[in-house]
């Protein structure tokens, strides 16, 4: 069995000021003016899903991940006016990654916990459907592979494999080099393909794939 890179994830859809339409842009040090409510309407119906999925895959935990992506949109509605039209996804996807190194690193900081997922989890049969369970394995799966790899080499991944992006774009999303970011992403996908043959070969091993 193959690890899916574009494993799906949950993606929650319900925008952060879903109580009240203006509430987001009314709080104190958030508030964009009324003739750019529209546009923080359509930038958030345009690329919600796409920040939460990347912000899942940069490495935040699935129950940070909706407070993750709220302080993604809540960056953007105090600076919208800064954003050029159209520059909307690139500046997304820029605060994401900041966002989701601070949370890596509180990550680091606190307490080690054992993964979540054990390896005899996974190669254990849940009581699931067999297609939902193969689903759910396939992103765990993918969860601690990606968990394995470097921040930044995690980025440049996420960045091209996932979200499809040119390597030149990447390198403007993160404010280095070209060559620096092709550097990165030849090592992540690297890092990758190596940590995921050691895991298949310990499931196999264990029964767990056949």
């Amino acid at each position: 069995m193959e690890l899916a890179v574009a494993a799906s994830d949950a993606t929650p859809g319900v925008p952060f000021w879903e109580s009240s339409e203006d509430s987001a842009l009314a709080e104190p040090g958030r508030r964009a003016s009324l003739a750019e409510a529209p546009r923080l309407r359509a930038v958030f119906d345009a690329h919600y899903a796409n920040v939460w999925r990347l912000l899942r895959r940069f490495g935040v935990a699935e129950a940070q991940v909706d407070d993750a992506a709220q302080e993604v949109f809540c960056v953007i509605a105090r600076r919208l006016g800064d954003v050029r039209v159209g520059s909307e996804k690139s500046f997304l996807y820029g605060v994401a990654i900041r966002i989701a190194a601070d949370h890596h690193r509180r990550r680091r900081a606190a307490p080690e916990h054992a993964h979540p997922l054990e390896l005899e989890e996974v190669a254990d049969p849940g009581p699931s459907p067999e297609a939902c369970l193969e689903e759910r394995r396939a992103r765990e799966l993918l969860d601690i592979v990606m968990d394995r790899l470097p921040l930044k080499l995690r980025t440049v991944f996420v960045l091209a494999e996932i979200e499809g992006m040119e390597v030149r774009h990447i390198a403007e999303v993160e404010g280095i080099p070209v060559g620096t970011a092709a550097s990165r992403l030849r090592l992540a996908r690297e890092e990758f393909s190596a940590t995921a043959r050691r895991l298949r070969a310990l499931l196999v091993r264990k029964g767990g794939i056949r």
